[in-house]
């Protein structure tokens, strides 16, 4: 009988932990050849000079926040392979952690599994991904180009995006007042259908938004209503608007994507 109730108590620690995993890590399971690095264990790596930290997001989400020292090598570039086998090859004997947006970001996963595709040993997705580094390290992290020193002052929290986001409804309400511009943020290709009602949105990608508008403290009196594609990237805008003190703006929540219903985002 003892026996019987210790093998039924594994049994029990077993799903235990398969529930566990499948929670934390949703997306694990589909891509089980993909050699994962935990947060601890990169951060021990990364202080000893054992791990290089890569980021395979856009250049606007690295820009944005990243760890020290990580370099950038997006996975929707062209030649993602044979750019990340150039950075390997100046770091030879180190090990690879690439990373993206957290656990329902797949990019990690994509960007390790491309690499071993391409020959590449020693390549990690770190599925944690920027959320975890940023929390448990933030001196360790840069945030527009600062380090962070007060991440409750300086980290923008999910409650604070949720007060800027609207829904269609209300942003084409806001639409109509005097100061509102709408701003069309998504890149040229992503433009193929126009948000009904913004056919003359003004068409300013995100990174040529920050570079030619929000650095330069233009259209700080307008109410600015800018919309992405799938309503992620704003996200990231927020940080350089809050830092240049632009105090009037809002997104369109779920993006372009919320309306058209054309595109599924992780």
């Amino acid at each position: 009988m003892k026996w019987i109730r210790l093998s039924i108590f594994a049994v029990f620690l077993t799903l235990l932990s398969s529930w566990c995993f499948a929670t934390d890590f949703p997306y694990r399971k589909d891509y089980p050849n993909v050699a994962i690095v935990e947060l601890a264990d990169l951060k021990a790596g990364y202080d000893d000079g054992i791990f290089i930290i890569v980021d395979v997001r856009s250049a606007l989400e690295f820009d944005t926040i990243h760890p020290k020292g990580a370099f950038h090598v997006s996975l929707s570039s062209k030649g993602f392979e044979s750019n990340l086998q150039a950075l390997a090859s100046q770091y030879p004997n180190k090990k690879i952690a690439v990373y993206c947006n957290g656990i329902t970001c797949l990019k990690s996963y994509k960007a390790a599994q491309r690499a071993s595709g391409a020959g590449m040993k020693n390549v990690y997705a770190f599925d944690a991904g920027i959320p975890a580094w940023v929390n448990s390290y933030p001196n360790d992290t840069l945030l527009v180009g600062k380090e962070i020193s007060d991440p409750e002052k300086q980290l923008i929290p999910k409650s604070e995006l949720a007060k800027v986001m609207v829904d269609f409804d209300t942003f084409k309400k806001k639409a109509a007042g005097p100061t509102a511009l709408v701003i069309d943020s998504r890149d040229p290709m992503q433009r193929s259908e126009k948000l009904p009602g913004f056919e003359n949105a003004m068409p300013i990608p995100l990174d040529k938004l920050i570079k030619n508008i929000i650095d330069h403290d233009r259209m700080k009196d307008k109410q600015l209503l800018i919309f992405d594609q799938v309503g992620k990237q704003v996200r990231w805008l927020m940080y350089y608007l809050e830092d240049k003190g632009y105090d009037n703006y809002f997104f369109l929540k779920g993006g372009a994507t919320a309306v058209l219903k054309e595109q599924k985002y992780r």
